[in-house]
């Protein structure tokens, strides 16, 4: 069992076991790891990631990497009900296990997780919530970072994300994959999203733009996502109005603008102030919205989870960051992307805006993630 704490020189030991950084930024040599867990021992794996669209949507590079260095682990995910569709017949997903908030409910779960027989156990949501059941599970070895709420509770706490992988900034991302790592998993040379797009999904998305296709005679167009949790995260209706419109002058393509429950309004608002080739999309779901994604040309909108799915099917992206940090946020994909940022959100210029997205259609070849440029600051 490790310490909850490290100690200078424990801290120090740990920084002289991990190699040198290759210059992808994406690439870590020799992760430091625990040595209490023997993998070849081990058969089921248990994620605990409640809640949030978009760390869900990053998480699934836990799955792929879980997955793709040993195939036939069985892995089950605990949800909540609002990001549960994402993984809902994911192929990388043995068994979902969606849970209410509800202390009854979590009780029960309890019961069915540790009838499973866990061999081992992630906090990967690393909330108070997340320690509690998975210390709980019945996993013969629990997982979390030490210092964070209940992480007591787990048998095994790892140190902070940026002493495992000796480097100062931490992405998403490799946050959640360095407790893989931790415990023994070798960390992907170029960790990879993985979402699926559904096929009925598809068919609905198209049953539901199919007059919008004919009206613009195109099957192209640009997703614009205004909405965001936050009003500190969310940049200007008019303004996104304003990008829709110079997507159709100057690229001829029409807007799809979505938005979440509660959030209709903005969609309609945008599509209004963009004209008549742009549709307000709303009341879709999460398996639509990654069908959805899939099929539009280019992304623009907020940090937010919509912007994390464009990024998962590899979609241009231009992402608008008002108080949200992009190292630790940024679009996490092999397609070229643009950051225009103010930690003021409105004080972003539509010309950045309308910059970066011609940015992006006149490039003649893909970026990786480390060309991407950030605007603003």
């Amino acid at each position: 069992m490790l310490t909850e704490a490290l100690t200078s020189a424990q801290a120090l030991h740990i920084s002289n076991r991990i190699g040198e950084q290759a210059n992808d930024s994406h690439r870590i040599a020799a992760p430091a790891q625990s040595a209490c867990l023997d993998w070849n021992k081990i058969e089921r794996v248990l994620l605990v990631r409640l809640r949030s669209i978009g760390d869900t949507v990053l998480m699934t590079a836990c799955l792929d990497a879980l997955k793709r260095w040993r195939p036939n682990l069985k892995i089950s995910v605990v949800m909540e009900p609002l990001s549960a569709p994402i993984l809902q017949q994911h192929p990388l997903v043995d068994n979902l296990l969606v849970v209410e908030k509800s202390t009854a409910a979590r009780i029960r779960l309890l019961r069915r997780l540790r009838a499973c027989g866990f061999d081992v156990a992630f906090n990967i949501h690393g909330g108070g919530t997340g320690s509690v059941l998975t210390a709980l599970s019945g996993a013969a070895t629990s997982f979390g970072y030490a210092g964070l709420s209940q992480a007591w509770m787990l048998s095994d706490r790892a140190p902070a994300p940026d002493l495992i992988l000796g480097k100062a900034e931490i992405h998403s991302v490799e946050q959640q994959l360095a407790l893989l790592a931790w415990s023994g998993v070798p960390f992907p040379e170029r960790p990879s999203l993985a979402l699926s797009v559904s096929e009925q999904a598809r068919i609905r998305i198209c049953e539901s733009l199919s007059s919008f296709f004919e009206r613009t005679a195109s099957r192209e167009f640009a997703l614009i996502a205004p909405a965001a949790a936050f009003e500190s995260k969310r940049w200007s209706d008019s303004s996104f109005a304003a990008v829709a419109s110079h997507l159709r002058n100057r690229w001829g393509l029409p807007s799809v603008i979505i938005a979440g429950p509660g959030q209709e309004q903005i969609a309609r608002n945008v599509a209004a102030g963009a004209g008549t080739d742009s549709v307000a999309l709303t009341g879709i779901g999460l398996q639509e919205l990654i069908a959805l994604s899939a099929m539009a040309a280019i992304f623009v909108g907020n940090d937010s989870g919509p912007m994390h799915i464009a990024a998962a099917m590899n979609r241009p992206i231009v992402a608008t960051f008002g108080s949200s940090n992009p190292a630790v946020w940024h679009p996490w994909t092999e397609a070229p992307y643009r950051i225009c940022r103010s930690p003021v959100i409105s004080q972003i210029k539509t010309e950045e805006v309308v910059e970066a997205v011609d940015e992006l259609f006149e490039a003649d070849t893909r970026q990786s993630p480390g060309a991407a440029c950030w605007v603003g600051e």
